[in-house]
């Protein structure tokens, strides 16, 4: 299995923070996900400190489309959208952490992603 519950997303986030690591902004951004209308046409898991997001549920081996949200630990977070092996023609943007949200929203938007909005 490779997409886990967002339950199972914020656990992990849970437990980098005990561990030191500085991610309350993604558990914060997990958790605002969950709230919301996403949370049930997306899917996710975690690699390292990044988030993988896909529109279906998948399972390993799997390489195709893929947003990976990548903590920067500068107070900004990469959004890169996997779609090409040529980085050049990658989506991406870099935000600040108190961004994540909006930006998930816009990206929904602008890639036309369509997802459970009830």
């Amino acid at each position: 299995m490779m997409t886990r519950p967002w339950e199972d997303i914020v656990k992990t986030f849970q437990e980098r923070i005990e561990g030191g690591l500085k991610v309350q902004f993604m558990l914060n951004f997990v958790k605002e996900i969950m709230s919301s209308n996403y949370a049930s046409g997306l899917y996710a898991w975690t690699s390292m400190h990044d988030m993988c997001i896909v529109q279906n549920a998948v399972k390993y081996p799997y390489d195709g489309p893929t947003l990976i949200i990548s903590p920067i630990f500068n107070g900004t977070v990469e959004f890169r959208y996997i779609d090409t092996h040529i980085k050049e023609r990658q989506w991406n943007r870099t935000v600040n952490e108190n961004e994540l949200f909006p930006t998930l929203e816009k990206f929904i938007e602008q890639l036309h992603w369509h997802v459970n909005e009830n």
